[in-house]
């Protein structure tokens, strides 16, 4: 009997032993990706593992939770969904995975994600792992998967951004922190590689909302179609929670894992103003009122011209960035309220004085309308008055309606909503109008297009800094000229200026000017020293009265005490004086800089105090030309060294004039 119930009890423990080794290569083989393929369902998502970054932890590291209990828990489920499978039960209720948290922070994996502090996510987006799993959103706890999810074909547990614009956008309040754009979003700054076309460093400092100029930056609602529902649920007693958005998120989005997609409609985060489909707002008023305006804007419509946007059209601004928020409201008997933007606008956006550029362009381009204008009716009326027989009138025809239908664009669309590209149409018609003269042989005599103020900018900066050539800007307390540096020398803009700090910068040092100026075998000084070449030459002040230095008189130049042994141009010329004069003449030029200095100590505190002071009918005690002419020989800077005698005598002018004046 012992026997017996020995052979039993090792029969039965050889079984146990049979049957737990079963049991874990079981456990073992059907933890393997390749037991997870067998199911066609499976496939796309293991072949999205494959290429993932988790290609080297197994299935059951993420979908089992930590601990033996909790994987053979999952066993048993995924038994069952095996079962399902077999029997088509799933076809009721689709099978699906959830990867608790436990499972991505455990120890040798993502356990230190919530100290990480914030990363950088896709492109210049900022994300930070601790709120987004530590504090309820919108009311609603997330889990890792709430974000990381397997709605896109062909990756594995990815970021879907379309999860995170229905979070920030979906019902949100205009105002309201969610949307915020600085919540993910650092404001664009000044590039090295002029990639960034505009410097948001301004916008940062005066706290200007970025809805402002981008306007509305959403597309869609993230609706909730009842038909979504049905793809999971078979059971129609379920739709009776439909209503009670609590639920459904704690059922789906907290204690389940379901994607956002798989229930709400696609919300877009873009600029309205760049979509193909929607049309900038201008438009919901007044149907094809704005078109011309939108077209320059946009940079497309012209006929044989290639498309140039406006680079604010290209960064996401739209009408109402210029329109709506910086307007200059006008009441209209048709239209009721009219928006009208102003030069002023600028200045909001870009910093003082920037109205200044959008003055320079109407300036400009008015001129070149006007010239385009008589241009195009002088040929129009010789063709209109050809004979109907000729050959040559059909084809001049077609190309003044091209001419004229670009011309118009600009004429009617207002240039400062894109003057480059308005500038481009003007040209493209005055070549138009040109061909038309030489190929119809018209006696209209024709000026070159530069007589039209072409520009001559050899950068995308002529999108703003259009005319720029024509302004001589202080540099260094010298006129500069960008004329003679971008139409003369042909440079770049980027020869002088950088984006790598803030835009625009200057890079360029007062020795970096010289070592190019003052080493030409030939140039002429007065393009950066006029205050000096009229002192010298004696025509400063006084109009019609000269009163030339002795040394201008003798046709001695400026190189001649300014070039030193070595050729190389200096500011220190008192040696250079005996060159040609006997050693005392350096203590002469020393005394007569030591005169010029101590007239204009006295001068200066008593000058600067009478600035703002008027006589009893309200006039300047000291005339504006007094302070011109003292800033004058300030910029000289000679101390009397290029013409002692112009200086030192209207200095004691104004010494004298400053004393009767301060009594």
């Amino acid at each position: 009997m012992r026997r017996k119930l020995l052979r039993y009890f090792l029969f039965g423990l050889g079984f146990l032993i049979v049957l737990g080794v079963v049991l874990l290569a079981s456990l073992e083989l059907t933890s393997k990706p390749a037991f997870c393929s067998t199911c066609h369902y499976m496939e796309p998502y293991v072949q999205g593992w494959k290429t993932s970054s988790h290609n080297d932890v197994t299935c059951t590291d993420c979908h089992f939770p930590p601990g033996f209990k909790s994987k053979l828990r999952g066993k048993f489920t995924a038994l069952s969904m095996v079962a399902n499978y077999i029997t088509g039960v799933y076809k009721k209720s689709k099978p699906w995975a959830e990867i608790s948290d436990a499972s991505c922070l455990r120890s040798g994996c993502h356990e230190e994600r919530l100290l990480s502090g914030k990363v950088l996510f896709m492109e210049k987006v900022i994300f930070d792992h601790e709120p987004h799993l530590t504090k309820l959103r919108r009311g609603k706890k997330l889990r890792c998967t709430s974000c990381h999810s397997q709605i896109i074909q062909g990756e594995h547990i990815t970021v879907t951004e379309s999860s995170c614009f229905l979070c920030h956008f979906k019902d949100e309040p205009v105002n309201s922190t969610m949307n915020a754009c600085t919540k993910c979003h650092t404001a664009p700054m000044a590039s090295e590689d002029h990639d960034i076309k505009y410097d948001h460093q301004f916008i940062v400092d005066q706290n200007i909302d970025c809805k402002k100029c981008h306007g509305q930056m959403q597309v869609g609602d993230g609706a909730v179609p009842t038909e979504r529902c049905n793809s999971c649920h078979a059971d129609v007693g379920v739709m009776d929670k439909y209503d009670d958005p609590d639920f459904i998120h704690q059922n789906h989005v907290t204690d389940h894992k379901v994607e956002c997609q798989n229930c709400h409609l696609t919300i877009q985060h873009k600029s309205v103003s760049r979509s193909e489909n929607i049309v900038p707002e201008c438009q919901s008023c007044h149907e094809n009122t704005h078109q011309v305006q939108l077209s320059l804007f946009t940079g497309t419509g012209g006929k044989n011209i290639p498309n140039h946007p406006n680079p604010m059209f290209q960064g996401g601004l739209n009408c109402q960035a210029c329109h709506i928020f910086h307007q200059v409201k006008e009441n209209d008997s048709m239209f009721e309220d009219i928006y009208r933007a102003s030069s002023a606008s600028c200045d909001q956006c870009h910093g003082s004085g920037y109205n200044r550029i959008l003055d320079q362009w109407q300036s400009l381009m008015a001129d070149k309308i006007t010239r385009m204008d008589s241009l195009y009716n002088r040929v129009r009326n010789f063709v209109v008055n050809m004979d109907e027989k000729s050959g040559e009138k059909e084809s001049a025809r077609m190309i003044l309606e091209e001419a004229h239908y670009n011309f118009m664009m600009v004429k009617n669309g207002n240039v400062v909503h894109n003057v480059t590209y308005s500038d481009e149409l003007l040209q493209s018609a005055y070549h138009a109008l040109s061909s038309i003269i030489l190929m119809i042989n018209a006696p209209i005599p024709l000026p070159e297009y530069s007589a039209y103020g072409d520009s001559h900018i050899p950068t995308e900066c002529n999108n703003c800094h259009y005319g720029i050539e024509d302004i001589s800007p202080d540099v260094y307390d010298m006129k500069f000229s960008h004329s003679i540096h971008i139409k003369g020398n042909g440079q770049s803009c980027y020869d002088c200026h950088s984006n790598k700090k803030k835009h625009g910068e200057l890079i360029k040092s007062r020795k970096d000017c010289q070592s190019c100026h003052h080493t030409l075998e030939t140039f002429d000084c007065t393009h950066c020293h006029s205050e000096q070449s009229q002192v010298y030459d004696g025509t400063a002040f006084a109009p019609g009265t000269v009163l030339a230095d002795v040394m201008y008189e003798a046709g001695i130049e400026c190189r001649n005490c300014h070039e030193n042994d070595d050729e190389v141009i200096t500011r220190d010329v008192v040696e250079n004086c005996t060159n040609c004069h006997d050693d005392r003449y350096e203590n002469t030029l020393n005394r007569w800089q030591n005169n010029v200095r101590e007239l204009i100590l006295v001068i200066e505190p008593k000058l600067n105090a009478l600035k703002n002071t008027k006589d009893k009918v309200g006039n300047p005690v000291v005339p504006q030309d007094v302070f011109d002419r003292f800033a004058l020989i300030q910029k000289d800077k000679s101390m009397g060294a290029h013409n002692y005698e112009l200086i030192s005598g209207e200095l004691k002018k104004i010494r004298l004039l400053v004393q009767q004046s301060g009594k």
